[in-house]
C-alpha cells in the first residue's frame, strides 16, 4: 500500500498515543524489569506517582516535534515566539496550543490526551485495536508527508520511553530492546492503518514490514529508530 500524505490531526493523535504508551512502558520496565504483564493497580499507582508533572513531561517530548511538523520556517517560529514573549514561565497549555499550529490539531491532541489518561487511570493501556475504532481518518484539510510522520512517531516513542525509565522510581535504568520493538510496531499500526492487524507466524522483520505497509516506510522507521538510539547513548 502506498500512502504518501496523512492528516495532521491523525498524526498528532498517534503521537499522543505513542507518548503515553512509551513513557509508561519505560516506567513499568524500570519498576518491574522481569515482567511483561502488570496488575491494573500497579499501572494506576505508576500514573498517580507522576500525575502532577505528566503534562510537563508531555510538552517536553512533543513540543519540538509538533513545531517541525506544523511550521516550515524555524527561524520565523523563533522570532514569533520571542515577539510573543514566550519563556520558561509560559504555561504548558499555551506552548502546546502554539506548537499545534491550528485549533483542529490542538483539539485532536486534547481529545487523545484525555482518552489515554482515562485508560491509564483505569489501570490499562489502550490497545491499537481500541484506538483504531475511534481514530481520525487519513485525509484532512492539512496533510503532511508520511515519511515525516513516521520519523516523528519513532522519535517521540524513543524519547518518551527513555524519559519514563529515567524518571521512574525503579532501579533498573536500561532500555529493553523487546519493548522498543513492540512500541515501534504498535506505533506504525496506529499511525498507518485503518484496522488492527494480526500477526501469525511472521518473524520480527516481517512484522515490522507489515506494520509499515511498504519497504520505503520500513527503511525510514529503521533509520530513525537507530538514529534515536545513537542520540540517547550520547
Amino acid at each position: 500500500m502506498r500512502l504518501e500524505k496523512i492528516s495532521k490531526e491523525r498524526v498528532a493523535s498517534a503521537i499522543v498515543y505513542g507518548f503515553f504508551h512509551s513513557f509508561f512502558s519505560g516506567e513499568m520496565d524500570a519498576l518491574y524489569p522481569d515482567r511483561r504483564k502488570f496488575d491494573p493497580k500497579e499501572i494506576k499507582n505508576c500514573v498517580s506517582d507522576c500525575y502532577e508533572q505528566l503534562n510537563t513531561y508531555f510538552i517536553t517530548a512533543v513540543f519540538p516535534l509538533f513545531i517541525r511538523l506544523n511550521y516550515n520556517d524555524l527561524d520565523a517560529v523563533i522570532a514569533d515566539m520571542e515577539k510573543r514573549h514566550f519563556s520558561n514561565n509560559t504555561s504548558p497549555k499555551l506552548l502546546l496550543r502554539y506548537a499545534c499550529g491550528s485549533k483542529a490539531v490542538y483539539d485532536a491532541v486534547k481529545t487523545e490526551y484525555k482518552q489515554h489518561l482515562y485508560y491509564l487511570l483505569e489501570g490499562k493501556f489502550q490497545t491499537p485495536a481500541e484506538y483504531l475504532e475511534v481514530c481520525r481518518p487519513y485525509k484532512g484539510d492539512e496533510e503532511i508527508a508520511v515519511i515525516d510522520a513516521i520519523r516523528a512517531m519513532a522519535r517521540v516513542q524513543m524519547q518518551a520511553y527513555a524519559m519514563g525509565i529515567k524518571l521512574s522510581k525503579g532501579e533498573i535504568k536500561t532500555l529493553h530492546q523487546a519493548t522498543i520493538y513492540r512500541l515501534m510496531i504498535q506505533g506504525m499500526i496506529v499511525l498507518l492503518h485503518e484496522e488492527n492487524i494480526v500477526f501469525e507466524e511472521e518473524n520480527l522483520e516481517m512484522m515490522f514490514r507489515k506494520a509499515c505497509l511498504n519497504s520505503d516506510n520500513f527503511e525510514v522507521l529503521m533509520n530513525e529508530m537507530n538514529q534515536a538510539f545513537e542520540d540517547l547513548a550520547q
